[in-house]
């Protein structure tokens, strides 16, 4: 293996694992209990995991309540971009058949 396709895999591992970290915490804040520390692998380069938190996390839960507010309005956006596209599909479709009755028959 090259040695960028190992560092990208380890960087991978890493995203996940701290991935995997955020889910027990939120499970633990729903739950209102306090999960026990999960153990995650670490390659020999990682640094050791700090308990302080670190500005990426911050701006990851930023970047997760913004989506999570967009995700709330998100069904009557969905609902009028649908609706707009059938109307102008319809407006197409009688335009292209207009266009063939107009050109083609007379």
């Amino acid at each position: 293996m090259s040695s960028d396709r190992l560092s990208e895999l380890r960087r991978q591992r890493a995203q996940v694992a701290d991935h995997l970290a955020w889910l027990d915490r939120e499970i633990a804040a729903c739950a209102g209990a306090a999960l026990p520390p999960v153990a995650t692998p670490q390659s020999d380069s990682a640094p050791p995991p700090s308990t302080a938190p670190v500005p990426a996390d911050t701006a990851s839960e930023e970047i997760l309540h913004q989506y999570h507010e967009e995700a709330a309005s998100s069904p009557a956006a969905a609902r009028t971009g649908c609706l707009v596209f059938c109307v102008a599909a319809s407006a197409a479709i009688a335009l292209v058949l207009f266009a063939i009755y107009w050109f083609g028959y007379r």
